[in-house]
């Protein structure tokens, strides 16, 4: 078997038997707004409950206490935990709460920023092995960040007068909600909103799957990061996830192990640039020559799998006015950005598959970057990037051309 058929049968054993039965993509609920963009809570899918629990927890200091123990722990619906100062790492461990149709679950919130802190020099949470939250709703430094017009939490290239100046300011934002550094932890049915990263999958040293399910990531929006999912190294399956209010929704390194399979996720409708990434080593590092190696200069990526997702950005932000509305440009009629851009060319390939898609054809909207002249390319000048079956040119409430 090879390594496309095995990614794509692995897509469905990690998403779970609803994945067959499910059809179409996810609209946003209207669930209790927590995040300034007037959106709610997003998908839920709630499996664990109070009564399920070994222990009930309502402070800092004593959820990371019952962290050191194998068992569940239940936050109440209507705790509030503020985790600044620290960042707890989770192993054989749930943190869960009741986040459903009815309630946004419990908030856990950290102040932490910039690269020293305890949420940028790892994270918030760092989920090991058998490492679950679900049902909990995380806020991060950035959610009372109010100076652009635009979308409150946006942190623009701006202020400085230098790059210098200008990257300083950015270095006393930065903040990462969840770690992730195990195939068996998970997230699931989480809000997570107000960091320059959500989630961060693997590391420079070790290439993880982890699973991230059911979830609402939004006001991830900083310029130089703005990532509700960073892949670092790995394939994580992303099942029936909603983001809005990003620079770049799926966000990977650009080893030849980085990838992520996307499946039924919502993608939409506040983005400051194009919305799946994944970054070419050059783009990062020099790199070697030789295409066999991980870290291959002009590697993109293994494989990227975006099938029966709705990428629906209509509010693109345009980056000129920074803080000083005003500040979208229409997507559907070609904005400045694509859906997609891969920069270099995959291991394997990006397949790009039964999408909903505001642009209105597949050369508007896939972007790939740096393929040396050496590789064949076919008609859009792509090299192992792969569309069929998409909808393209659709409106929030329109008609849409099929994809022969």
């Amino acid at each position: 078997m090879d390594r496309r058929q095995f990614l794509r049968d692995a897509t469905a054993v990690a998403t779970g038997t609803a994945l067959g039965a499910s059809a179409g993509c996810l609209e946003l609920l209207g669930l209790t707004d927590r995040g300034p963009t007037g959106l709610g809570g997003g998908p839920t899918f709630q499996d664990v409950h109070r009564d399920e629990a070994d222990t009930v927890v309502e402070s800092a200091s004593v959820l990371v206490d019952e962290l050191n123990q194998d068992q569940t722990i239940w936050i109440p619906d209507d705790a509030t935990i503020d985790m600044s100062g620290r960042s707890p790492t989770i192993q054989n461990a749930t943190i869960a709460s009741g986040r459903s149709e009815e309630s946004s679950g419990a908030l856990i919130t950290t102040q932490d920023r910039g690269m020293t802190s305890p949420a940028m020099s790892d994270a918030l949470f760092t989920l090991e092995g058998n490492a679950r939250v679900t049902g909990v709703t995380i806020r991060g430094p950035h959610h009372d960040y109010t100076d652009s017009t635009i979308v409150p939490g946006y942190i623009p290239l701006a202020p400085g007068d230098t790059y210098a100046e200008r990257q300083q300011w950015r270095d006393d934002w930065y903040a990462r909600a969840i770690s992730m550094q195990a195939d068996s932890s998970q997230v699931d049915n989480c809000e997570i909103w107000g960091f320059s990263t959500g989630i961060m999958v693997g590391s420079r040293n070790t290439s993880v799957s982890p699973s991230i399910l059911y979830s609402y990531i939004h006001n991830c929006m900083m310029t130089s990061s703005g990532y509700p999912i960073d892949v670092k190294r790995g394939t994580p399956p992303i099942y029936r996830c909603a983001f809005d209010a990003y620079r770049h929704a799926l966000n990977g390194y650009g080893t030849a192990d980085a990838g992520y399979i996307a499946v039924e996720c919502d993608f939409g409708p506040h983005t400051a640039s194009h919305i799946l990434d994944m970054h070419g080593i050059h783009n990062n590092e020099d790199g070697s020559g030789s295409p066999d190696d991980l870290r291959y200069q002009w590697r993109a990526g293994g494989t990227m799998i975006t099938r029966r997702c709705r990428i629906m950005p209509t509010n693109v932000i345009d980056e000129t006015h920074h803080n000083h509305g005003p500040g979208y440009v229409n997507h559907n009629e070609g904005g400045h950005t694509p859906h997609v851009h891969v920069r270099g060319v995959p291991a394997d390939g990006f397949y790009f598959e039964n999408n909903i898609c505001a642009h209105p054809s597949p050369d508007e909207a896939i972007d790939q970057s740096s393929v040396p002249g050496s590789y064949d390319t076919n008609e859009n000048g792509w090299h192992n990037v792969y569309t069929e079956g998409n909808q393209w040119g659709v409106e929030l409430s329109g008609e849409a051309q099929a994809e022969n």
